[in-house]
């Protein structure tokens, strides 16, 4: 099985060639953990370019492994939690393929002062007890939450979040409250959950529901990842034949254009089989052989 795509005997010397073999998926079956609908936006992508049957394990109830409303909090990692669901889904699911995704919003892990979402997906590979995991950082996020207390800061909200296509969550407090509304689809249904909180606890506060279905710029960064996945996928070890032949590391040392010194940006992506470990050293960007001068320490100290 290891060799399922082998050319021919090839070293650690042999010039690989990023071969493309669109139709192994063809015709296999991935099921696709979600109770969020997660499915209308991975499925298109990874039936058309792939090849896969798509199908959806909506039976595991991942709202027991975290909310973003806060109901229950999560406890594991992303990518732990995203296992997770793949692990319950064995239950329902005996061959094939599995795929959960799971998502994080908040500062963004390096310029802490915007915001960003995190999202994952995980591919679990049944029949060969493998997995495979790509991972995508957005700024194009819709992820908003305030307190309000009149009917116009409420209005206002809605209006700049894009309601209802984005929709929202009300509730008596940010952390732990005791009242939540969600799955509100008109102005005045909203209004009326707010009055209801003004006036039972003084408090309120309003938020875009992170939920895959009721957020237009989450959905359209899981179509994104989807495509990450599908280059993934198709991304072949030129040593054994395995998928998800990717990007592991980097080599720092591009040259000075002016100087020839080595500066610290990119000079190779490292990639290596998870399977074999074969590696290859491949130019990063492709055709860019020298750094302007501006990045050099001794043009530039």
């Amino acid at each position: 099985m290891i060799a399922r795509f082998r050319q021919g005997n090839m070293n650690a010397s042999s010039t690989p060639s990023f071969k493309v073999y669109p139709n192994y998926f063809r015709g296999k079956v991935l099921h696709i953990v979600s109770r969020h609908q997660k499915q209308q936006f991975l499925e298109p992508v990874l039936a058309s370019r792939l090849g896969f049957v798509c199908k959806t394990v909506s039976e595991v109830d991942t709202d027991l492994l975290g909310t973003f409303s806060g109901e229950v909090a999560r406890t594991l990692s992303p990518v732990a939690c995203a296992r997770e669901k793949c692990k319950r889904a064995r239950e329902f699911v005996s061959d094939g393929y599995l795929l959960a995704s799971e998502g994080s919003f908040g500062p963004h892990p390096t310029l802490g002062w915007v915001t960003a979402g995190e999202e994952w997906l995980f591919l679990y590979d049944i029949e060969e007890d493998a997995e495979l995991i790509v991972r995508d950082i957005t700024l194009d996020t819709c992820f908003w939450r305030q307190a309000i207390s009149s009917e116009q800061q409420c209005l206002d909200f809605l209006q700049r979040v894009g309601f209802p296509s984005q929709r929202v969550i009300v509730k008596s407090s940010q952390e732990q409250a005791d009242f939540i509304f969600k799955n509100g689809s008109t102005p005045e249904e909203i209004v009326q959950n707010m009055r209801f909180l003004l006036n039972a606890k003084r408090n309120c506060y309003i938020e875009t529901d992170m939920r895959a279905m009721f957020n237009p710029t989450r959905q359209q960064h899981l179509v994104k990842l989807a495509q990450i996945l599908a280059d993934k996928l198709n991304s072949i070890c030129p040593a054994c034949g395995w998928y998800g032949f990717s990007v592991t590391s980097v080599e720092r040392g591009l040259p000075c254009s002016w100087c020839g010194t080595a500066t610290n940006s990119v000079l190779n992506d490292i990639y290596t089989c998870k399977r074999c470990n074969w590696q290859h050293n491949k130019k990063f960007p492709q055709g860019i052989q020298q750094e302007d001068p501006q990045y050099c320490n001794q043009c530039n100290p």
